[in-house]
C-alpha cells in the first residue's frame, strides 16, 4: 500500500506543483526543502467475516503537510484531501476501496532552539484497501 500510495501521490500535477516529489514515509528528511509531505500508518487490522478473512485491509494513515507559511501548508493539505477524500479506485496491484478522513489538526513546530519553525496540518485518513 505504501509504495503505491506514494506513487500515486506524485502522479498528481496539482500536488506535484506543489511538493514536486517530496512526499515520504515515516518522516521527512532532514533540510528537505519546503512544501512537503510525510506519510506514515498509524494503524491498522485486516476485516473478517464468518468464513474468514476478506483481504480487506483498514489502515489508519497519517498525512503530515508540512511548509514555511500557513498558507502554503494549507494549500498542500487542501491538495491532498482533493486527491484522496473518498478516493475508490485501483492503482496498480492495489485495490483503494475508500479513503475518508478521520481527524485533522494544524500545528507549529520550532526545531531546537531556532526562532524559525515549520507550520504542519495533520490528517488521519481511514483508508480501505486490498492486501
Amino acid at each position: 500500500m505504501e509504495k503505491a500510495l506514494i506513487g500515486f501521490m506524485l502522479t498528481d500535477t496539482a500536488l506535484a506543483a506543489l511538493v514536486g516529489n517530496r512526499i515520504d514515509w515515516q518522516k521527512r528528511p532532514q533540510g528537505d526543502a519546503l512544501p512537503s509531505i510525510s506519510l506514515q500508518r498509524v494503524s491498522g487490522g485486516r476485516d473478517y467475516s464468518m468464513q474468514g478473512a476478506t483481504g480487506l485491509v483498514q489502515s489508519r494513515v497519517q498525512i503530515d503537510c508540512w511548509g514555511e507559511t500557513y498558507v502554503s501548508t494549507l494549500d498542500v493539505a487542501r491538495a491532498v484531501r482533493d486527491l484522496l477524500s473518498g478516493i475508490r479506485r485501483n492503482i496498480g496491484n492495489l485495490q483503494l476501496q475508500g479513503a475518508f478522513i478521520d481527524s485533522e489538526r494544524h500545528d507549529f513546530e520550532k526545531e531546537g532552539n531556532a526562532a524559525e519553525g515549520f507550520h504542519r496540518i495533520s490528517m488521519d485518513f481511514q483508508i480501505w484497501h486490498s492486501e
